[in-house]
Parts: C-alpha cells; sequence; structure tokens
C-alpha cells in the first residue's frame, strides 16, 4: 500500500493536537506574565479592617524580597481570613496577580472593579456594574508562587484579594499589560541650532 494512502492514526493526530494547544497555551501564559510590569507599588494598599485580623505590615507586600532571594523577607499573615485592597488613581490594563505565599496557603478569590471604593468601615463598597472580572485558586499549594490571570484586556482601578482560612504573603506583583512608556530626550542646544 502506498505511503499517502495509508489511514490516519487518529488518536496520533489527537495527542499531537492536544499537546500543541497546552503548549501554546503555557507559551503564552508565560510571555504574558514575562511581559507584564508589576504594578503593585503604585497601588494605593490597604487590609480590611473589622474581624480580620493579621500580623506583619502591607510594605512587606511590595518590597521585592521573598524567601527565594533573602533571609530578611517579611510575611504579612492572616490568621484566618482576609481582604487585601489595591486601588489605582486611573485605570490600568491589569493581566493578573501573583502571590508569593508562606507555610499557611490559603483560597484565593481576586476581584477587579471599576469605580468601586473603599469605604469608612474599612471594607469594600461597589455596584453590581463595577465588577469587570474575577478569578478563584483553591489549590492550598504552600511556599509558592500563585499567579491569579484576568481575562485579556481586563482594565481596572481597584482590585480586592480575599483569602480564606488564613495565609502568608511574602510578595505581592499586580501586573501590567501596558507597554512601559518611552522615555523621549530632550535634545541639546547644540542639536537645535545644527537643524
Amino acid at each position: 500500500m502506498d505511503r499517502h494512502l495509508r489511514p490516519i492514526d487518529s488518536g496520533a493526530v489527537t495527542r499531537r493536537l492536544w499537546l500543541g494547544g497546552w503548549a501554546g497555551l503555557l507559551l503564552s501564559s508565560a510571555w504574558l506574565w514575562a511581559a507584564g510590569t508589576n504594578i503593585a507599588a503604585d497601588a494605593i494598599t490597604r487590609a480590611t479592617r473589622g474581624y480580620n485580623t493579621y500580623s506583619g505590615k502591607l510594605v512587606f507586600l511590595t518590597d521585592n524580597l521573598t524567601p527565594d532571594n533573602s533571609d530578611l523577607a517579611g510575611v504579612f499573615a492572616w490568621e484566618t481570613k482576609g481582604n487585601l485592597i489595591f486601588q489605582f488613581e486611573t485605570p490600568q490594563t491589569v493581566a493578573g496577580i501573583r502571590l508569593r505565599v508562606g507555610s499557611d496557603a490559603g483560597s484565593y478569590a481576586v476581584f477587579a472593579y471599576l469605580g468601586a471604593n473603599y469605604g469608612e468601615s474599612g471594607q469594600t463598597e461597589t455596584t453590581d456594574e463595577a465588577l469587570v472580572a474575577d478569578v478563584y485558586d483553591f489549590d492550598f499549594l504552600p511556599n509558592t508562587w500563585v499567579d491569579l490571570t484576568f481575562p485579556t484586556d481586563t482594565v481596572t482601578d481597584y482590585i480586592e484579594l480575599v483569602t480564606e482560612g488564613g495565609a502568608e504573603f511574602y510578595e505581592i506583583e499586580i501586573l501590567s499589560t501596558a507597554r512601559a512608556p518611552t522615555a523621549v530626550r530632550a535634545p541639546s542646544w547644540g542639536q537645535i541650532k545644527r537643524r
């Protein structure tokens, strides 16, 4: 039988397509995270008040120190549950959030809003129209980075990270997909006279 007329092994084709699809997804996710700019330090960061007690300092979440790169990494920990708020002055295009979790891992939900407010009660105040994206992680994986990816082109000015069951955080990255501005160099007086 001619090799061009042999029947196709549909299982092999399906496996190749399946593996190719997963490889494409993983590569595009890796490219997105690598291309993102961490804008967590640009946000006003708050921890909700009330029944949610925590230890550590909010500044630990954006100091770029983790157990992976420093013995001086500080930990921010919720004892039972809690919410962290990240608020921006202007809307940002955000790819998602990365959490460097410690030995106490929780479940996480991240909500992106447009126009939400941090109320006087120490809680998020919003309307139904304000929610633009939500993502969840129920893996409870300790001592690792946890990626929570928003849908493509999510625009937000207020992000709320909710944890249940307690958690330890060393670092939180909010990755923007917007391109960093290109510096425009002012011409010198000599360059201007030359024209």
